[in-house]
């Protein structure tokens, strides 16, 4: 009987552990246009960017959609170390198979590194295209506040 007892509370800290870990994500969101490029871009285009971080496993997940592009897209994914007035690497590609249709969904577990610039805010989103091949649309990765939902 004591092993029962012993095993259930084993089982019922897995499972308070479990939705803690979900409650412990972090969420990021922008709004991707053409006035946060580095260079000009006159783009009719629009988006949406929303990445989820799993804190205990530093997986990140992203679903982006967008509408309006100039022309086809050759390149999207996160970008950091961001310093302001330069551009950054990607650190993620959110289609490695370049097949961008929107939404533009999946996953990556983050190195450290990659983790501090997420975290400390210094990533963008950027989709470039055959036109504007620096990027047509861009944001800049925002903290949402606990318990808020992406809009």
């Amino acid at each position: 009987m004591k092993t029962v007892f012993s095993l259930l509370a084993v089982l019922a800290g897995l499972s308070v552990s479990a939705g803690q870990a979900a409650d412990d994500d972090i969420l990021f969101a922008c709004t991707l246009t053409d006035e946060d490029q580095s260079t000009p871009t006159y783009s009719p285009g629009t988006g949406r960017a929303e990445v989820r971080l799993e804190r205990e496993t530093l997986r990140v997940s992203w679903k982006v959609t967008y509408q309006g592009l100039n022309t086809k897209i050759i390149e999207a994914g996160l970008y950091g170390p961001e310093n302001v007035g330069a551009n950054a690497g990607q650190y993620v590609d959110f289609s490695p198979e370049k097949k961008f249709g929107s939404p533009m969904q999946g996953e990556k577990v983050l190195s450290d590194g990659e983790f501090q610039y997420l975290i400390t805010t210094r990533t963008y989103v950027n989709i470039m295209t055959e036109k504007y091949p620096g990027g047509e649309l861009r944001c800049h990765l925002r903290r949402l506040r606990q318990n808020q939902t992406p809009a």
